[in-house]
């Protein structure tokens, strides 16, 4: 199925889009954390439950799907 050109621009547009508040909320994150407790992140928080440390990886493992996502429309547009 080959899709209009129009659309995978519009997909790669909305991917950027996706990146920039990915990464915008994640420096967000960090800020909160460095503010609130003092200190970046902290390797013992990870086994916590629902930390700031949780979430930054969660939104890391986003950031990298969205990453590979556009970088395979980029490649079907050549």
């Amino acid at each position: 199925m080959d899709l209009p050109k129009y659309f995978i621009m519009d997909t790669i547009k909305t991917l950027k889009r996706l990146m920039l508040w990915n990464i915008g909320l994640m420096i967000l994150l960090l800020l909160d954390e460095y503010i609130k407790e003092g200190y970046l992140i902290k390797i013992s928080d990870f086994l916590k439950f629902f930390t700031h440390e949780n979430l930054l990886s969660i939104g890391l493992m986003v950031l990298a799907l969205i990453i590979s996502i556009y970088v395979k429309e980029k490649k079907r547009l050549r």
